[in-house]
């Protein structure tokens, strides 16, 4: 149904609420609640007329919607005949244009003979065909159709008539074609097709003339209907308003005294509302007033033009006026507060608050000056006061006296300065520590590497020494190794309390850790007859663990269980979880135990736990070093011990699923064999220390393709490495003119020698010394005492690097 012909129906069922909203907006709020009061009580009565007037709207656009759509299906009909009908005439010219152009176009080709002419005959001759049969649906009339069918037949000959002129055209019969041409058959055949045009368009025009006199008949109709429509509906809607008027009329006058008594009671009970607020008001005044007398804020409020027009105690306190004094007053008459720096006045921020409608503060250093002159350090803030539509009507000062608060700070500010002291000369008694025990280091590691190198050599000297010779180099190297392994535990606990220990936690393999580990302990422990039992991990297994402080924990705990097992005892390592995510690492011996009193002693610093007489060495500090590096790597250590039975130690660490190789992993350079006929090397090695410088040279002499030279310090060694060109250069640290790192540098710069491998031989074998030494461009950093076997490995690469260096340079010279 359109929306025309539902404008009337619900135009009239909409009158209520338009006169509903005129009494809304005309008569008082209580007299339009009687109307919706009202309205809701309709009498059966005038629902009753209201359904019929319902019912007759809704059969007059029934009626009205029937006779509509049967007006549009007769404009539809004829709209469809008359486009058929224009179509046909527009089409049938079209035709008759085309057959005109396709034979002039083949007279112009019988005078020329140019072939470019018979364009607009192909196209006719390809669909006129087509043409007509689609003209045929579109005749009005049986005589339209035989004027068709007529000129079909007449466009068939003229083509034929035009074919046969053409072909007599091409095959060059002139005389037949004058003669054909002479009879005008053509001529006739166009002027008949036009006629059969002419009729047709007549008979067309005709029809046309007919629907358009049809469709003006419709139109007329159809208009008729709708004023008619529109003229009952309105009739219709004036008496359903009408109805409901007089009922609505009727209704309020019956309902206005009912109305009247209703609203004289809400007022009653306003009343009493309006009574129960007030006291609660005046309750929450009560409160308000408690509440500011209660809290430790001094509080001012002003009115719009800053007058004060409330102080509570605590401002009174403050400021040294009452409230009864300071009521009305401009608050900055009450309020005096200057800039404790520069004793000059401070505004105050209520003026600011009303003019901008901003919240704001007072800095730190601000100082209240009380009527009686005396001050207090206070900190501050203002806010505007706001009515209930936004407007600014007020302003309140909320502050408090902070002057015990500034001398606290004050105490903090000078103990925080303590405190710096004290840091700064804390780092550098740390700093003068690690100073100390980088030259303590060296300085036991220098006479140590003469002790065990000459040891070692006597060791494997030829001939071969006595037995009790042999059995007194052994002591001497045992209690050599001792020491260094003493230094070196002293060194990381140290650097371990230090805080400065540095640690690469990452995926490291349980297995390969093991494997290793068995392969360095199974010696020491098959000269006591101990049988080790490494578990066969079916699972791989990766900790996140520093690799290398991981061995170390093991070693050292493998170590213990040697030295305190019982000869031709057992020790047993297994790998078993333990919290989630988390794997457990025993290494259970079959010693004596431990009591209850010294597993309370057990990662005491220097603490045997009675071991001291017992024959086996130790430092006493090996377990706190293992127990400080397994808390940095986030695990955890223990040990469960039954007396006469032995020890179960653990460690437990975090599993880990990811495993990468470390890329450019290094491998251990065999040594080069020596050849007849090859070259001698030439090895420089700058040193102060004749002990070294001898053991070097003894280490050398084993060596037939090596020249040993040797410089006592930093200078004589450029001055050789100049003159002799060595292949490899040792080179010492702590020279006594300049240091080891100042020559290599000067070594460096230089072009003649940059190329010369620089391997730093040197006893300080602090993690940072060897990092520093790395870092200023050594080939390699050896520690004191010499390792025989490292010592030659390193020595090899050495010299294969500088060998592969001077072909390049060879090469690059014949370039």
């Amino acid at each position: 149904m359109c929306a025309s012909e539902q404008t009337p129906a619900g135009r009239a069922a909409n009158i209520p609420v338009s006169l509903g909203e005129i009494a809304w907006f005309f008569r008082p709020r209580e007299v339009a609640r009687a109307l919706l009061y009202a309205m809701k009580k309709f009498s059966l009565k005038s629902n009753q007329i209201s359904v019929a007037s319902i019912a007759g709207a809704a059969l007059l656009v029934a009626l009205v919607a029937a006779l509509s759509f049967w007006a549009f299906s007769q404009i539809e009909t004829s709209s469809v005949a008359r486009k058929q009908a224009y179509s046909l005439i527009v089409r049938t010219d079209a035709l008759l244009y085309d057959l005109s152009e396709a034979d002039a176009g083949q007279l112009r080709y019988l005078l020329t003979g140019n072939e470019a002419f018979l364009g607009p005959y192909v196209a006719v001759r390809d669909r006129i065909g087509s043409q007509l049969i689609e003209l045929r649906p579109l005749t009005s009339s049986s005589a339209a159709r035989g004027h068709l069918d007529a000129m079909s037949s007449m466009a068939t000959a003229k083509l034929a008539h035009l074919s046969y002129a053409i072909e007599l055209r091409r095959s060059q019969e002139m005389t037949a074609l004058l003669a054909a041409e002479s009879r005008e058959q053509g001529k006739r055949l166009m002027d008949s097709f036009r006629a059969e045009v002419r009729s047709l368009v007549q008979i067309e025009e005709g029809t046309l003339a007919l629907q358009d006199a049809e469709i003006q008949s419709s139109m007329r109709r159809l208009f008729v209907l709708i004023v008619t429509a529109s003229v009952l509906a309105f009739l219709l809607a004036l008496s359903f308003a009408w109805l409901v008027y007089r009922e609505t009329q009727h209704r309020l006058n019956n309902l206005l005294h009912v109305e009247t008594q209703r609203l004289l009671e809400i007022q009653e009970e306003t009343n009493k509302q309006l009574q129960l607020t007030n006291f609660n008001l005046h309750v929450s005044e009560e409160r308000l007033a408690v509440t500011l007398n209660s809290i430790d804020d001094a509080v001012i409020a002003t009115d719009a033009e800053g007058h004060v027009t409330l102080l509570n105690p605590l401002a009174e306190r403050l400021t040294g006026w009452t409230r009864v004094e300071a009521l009305h007053r401009p608050v900055e008459e009450i309020f005096h507060i200057i800039d404790a720096n520069t004793r000059q006045p401070y505004p105050v921020p209520v003026r600011e608050a009303l003019a901008h409608g901003t919240t704001l503060g007072l800095a730190n250093h601000t100082i209240v000056v009380a009527r009686d002159g005396s001050e207090c350090h206070i900190a501050d803030s203002c806010a505007p006061i706001r009515d209930r539509h936004g407007h600014v009507v007020g302003a309140v000062l909320v502050f408090r006296d902070v002057t015990e608060r500034k001398r606290l700070d004050q105490v903090m500010h000078d103990k925080n300065a303590e405190l710096e002291g004290a840091k700064s000369v804390a780092d550098k008694a740390n700093l003068a520590k690690s100073e100390f025990l980088s030259s303590m280091s060296h300085e036991l590691r220098t006479p140590l590497s003469a002790i065990l190198g000459f040891a070692q050599l006597m060791e494997s000297s030829s001939p071969p020494p006595t037995v009790s010779q042999k059995r007194s180099i052994e002591q001497i190297l045992k209690a050599g190794w001792y020491l260094l392994d003493l230094i070196n535990e002293i060194l990381d606990l140290a650097l371990i309390e230090s805080g400065k220990l540095s640690l690469s936690l990452e995926p490291v393999s349980l297995a390969d850790v093991m494997h290793e580990c068995q392969a360095m302990i199974e010696p020491q422990a098959q000269k006591r007859s101990i049988s080790v039992a490494f578990p066969q991990l079916k699972i791989r297994h990766f900790v996140q663990a520093d690799r290398t402080r991981l061995k170390q924990v093991l070693i050292n705990l493998l170590s213990n269980a040697i030295k305190y097992n019982r000869e031709g005892g057992t020790i047993d390592v297994d790998c078993i979880r333990g919290a989630p995510g988390r794997i457990r690492i025993c290494v259970k011996d079959t010693g004596e135990g431990l009591t209850p009193e010294k597993l309370a002693q057990l990662f005491q610093p220097f603490n045997r736990l009675g071991q001291g007489g017992s024959g086996e060495e130790g430092t006493g500090i090996g377990l706190v070093v293992s127990k400080r590096l397994v808390d940095l790597m986030g695990g955890a250590i223990g040990v469960d011990s039954k007396v006469g039975v032995g020890c179960s130690f653990w460690i437990e660490f975090n599993l880990t699923t990811e495993f990468q190789l470390t890329a450019g992993a290094a491998l251990p350079a065999a040594q080069s064999p020596v050849q007849a006929g090859a070259r001698v090397r030439t090895l420089l090695y700058v040193e102060d220390n004749p002990a070294n410088l001898m053991l070097v040279e003894d280490l050398i002499a084993r060596r037939a393709d090596l020249r040993l030279l040797s410089a006592v310090d930093g200078v004589s060694g450029i001055e050789i490495a100049h003159s002799s060109r060595p292949d490899v250069i040792l080179m010492d640290i702590n020279l006594p003119d300049i240091s080891g790192i100042e020559v290599l540098r000067i070594l460096a710069q230089d072009t003649e020698t940059a190329h010369i491998p620089v391997v730093a031989l040197s006893a300080n074998a602090m993690p940072r010394d060897i990092e520093k030494g790395i870092k200023a461009g050594f080939f390699r950093y050896l520690t004191k005492p010499i390792k025989v076997n490292e010592f030659m490995e390193t020595l090899d690469v050495a010299l294969k690097f500088a060998q592969t260096q001077a072909a390049r340079a060879n090469i690059e010279e014949k370039a």
